[in-house]
């Protein structure tokens, strides 16, 4: 079975992406076709990994051609998830053009062709917009079903751009909120059509590139998004 390798940025992200995959993988149906790697590649920020080249006058992308070549050595690769918090202020680190995540990831995109991307083995490149938490804060407001438990007990989600929340909220309602100790915990109460509901862009996008990986694993062809 091939695996699907999952690259984050965060202790918090190594913990709670599997989850979040796995999650994925039930609601399409795929769990007998493709296994989460549970060993996360914790790389940096894209801001890490994605440097500005005052020397050469270029984007030096050679961090993050690396963990890709890593990642793409594993056994049975069938795909290559990486995901990144969208809160960068400039892309790529120490440029002066402003971040924006859809043209960071095709940047990210076109230079992992040199590592086989889409080549030899599959990625999507993902930004969750504003970070990982704002995909857990889009969960509150939903009513418990058979004693399943709320993700945040009496919580509405909060007004304003869905996408404008985020670790802070969870700061403010949780009471204390630690990523390595409660990521995991909270992705695994996160509750899919209540965060679809809530139309995050970022959150739409991840599941488009999920589901490529899986269409691409399926038909033994290979993909790089966004292209």
């Amino acid at each position: 079975m091939k695996r699907l390798v999952l690259l984050g940025e965060g202790h918090g992200e190594v913990s709670g992406l599997p989850v979040l995959a796995r999650k994925l993988l039930h609601d399409q149906n795929a769990e007998d076709r493709v296994r989460v790697d549970y060993d996360v590649i914790r790389a940096h920020n894209a801001a890490g990994l994605v440097k500005w080249d005052k020397k050469r006058n270029c984007d030096d992308f050679s961090e993050w051609r690396k963990y890709l070549n890593y990642a793409a050595r594993r056994k049975d690769v069938g795909g290559v998830l990486a995901v990144f918090d969208g809160d960068a202020t400039t892309f790529p680190a120490g440029a002066r053009s402003p971040f924006c995540a859809a043209t960071a990831a095709q940047r990210m995109a076109l230079a992992a062709r040199d590592t086989g991307a889409g080549r030899t083995f599959s990625l999507a490149i993902v930004f969750a917009c504003v970070e990982y938490e704002t995909w857990l804060v889009a969960g509150a407001g939903h009513q418990p079903v058979a004693g399943k438990p709320v993700l945040f007990p009496g919580k509405a989600f909060p007004v304003g751009d869905p996408e404008s929340h985020g670790k802070g909220w969870i700061e403010r309602n949780l009471g204390s909120y630690r990523p390595t100790r409660d990521q995991k915990r909270l992705t695994e109460l996160l509750d899919l059509d209540t965060v679809r509901a809530k139309g995050l862009r970022s959150f739409a996008r991840l599941e488009h590139a999920f589901a490529q990986l899986l269409d691409a694993i399926d038909s033994g062809s290979h993909t790089s998004s966004p292209s």
